[in-house]
């Protein structure tokens, strides 16, 4: 099914911009955007209509200056989507969406409100600036799928850890059922003291891999003793985090009585 939307035309900012690329990406519909003039009165023809038309019912009118609680239209979007809980990060991007909109806080040169600025065109009475309108539709969409994706692949995360299993009968040891990048989420000193490293195989040439667990998330800091070198083993990383075997069975002789 197609969701007719309307928004303004002229200048666009990126509270409009990112209010439609999240409705694209979290919508099940078709998005159809037509720009109007600001003075429009008659929006019969569409299903929502966004930082324009003088109203706010949280339904079909988004425009954040008839709404008081200091958000863009963005974040009107984003309450009326109902999945902010679900996803942190872009909740976090929304917020400062708002802060830039509504004068709270001024945008840095480089930060994304200044980038979406970046590509309103020369003429913004062209059709130029439709195209330019697009383009930054599809950036700030890029930007939230990225937000999104990462988020998804951490809940999956959860489940392959859930469903992982001891390497050969040590405590300390982790066999992740596949590999997944976000392990360290839910493997870590913090959540985790007892489990001092994870080991998967990879899946494109059989090898077996081991890193040690963070001591916290994002943190450089092992919980546990750096990875000895040896020359059985493919690579050794210098820091002693990460390690590659050929097999199983090397990696279960290399691991013996180390961790």
């Amino acid at each position: 099914m197609k969701k007719y939307i309307s928004t303004h035309n002229g200048i666009f900012h990126s509270d409009e911009i990112t209010a439609i690329a999240l409705l694209e990406l979290f919508s099940d519909d078709e998005i159809v955007v037509k720009r109007v003039e600001h003075n429009t009165k008659d929006f019969s023809e569409f299903d929502m209509v966004i930082d324009i038309g003088q109203k706010f019912d949280g339904v079909k009118f988004f425009d954040h200056h008839q709404y008081s609680g200091g958000k863009s239209s963005a974040g009107l979007i984003w309450d009326y989507l109902e999945v902010a809980k679900e996803y942190p990060k872009i909740s976090k991007l929304i917020k400062l969406v708002d802060a830039n909109d509504t004068g709270v806080k001024k945008a840095e040169p480089f930060e994304y409100s200044s980038l979406i600025r970046c590509f309103n065109s020369d003429d913004i009475n062209s059709p130029k600036q439709d195209e330019a309108f697009r383009d930054a539709v599809l950036f700030a969409k890029r930007i939230l799928k990225s937000l999104k994706d990462a988020q998804d692949e951490i809940y999956e995360a959860k489940e392959i850890v859930a469903n992982s299993y001891l390497f050969n009968a040590n405590s300390s040891i982790l066999e992740l059922e596949k590999f997944t990048k976000h392990w360290s989420s839910y493997i870590n000193g913090e959540k985790t003291p007892h489990i001092k490293a994870v080991v998967w195989q990879d899946e494109a040439d059989g090898s077996y891999k081991i890193k040690i667990a963070p001591k916290k998330v994002g943190s450089f800091e092992l919980n546990a003793r750096r990875l000895p070198q040896n020359g059985s083993m493919e690579f050794v990383h210098s820091a002693g985090f990460f390690a590659v075997a050929k097999d199983r069975e090397t990696m279960s002789e290399y691991l013996e009585g180390k961790i």
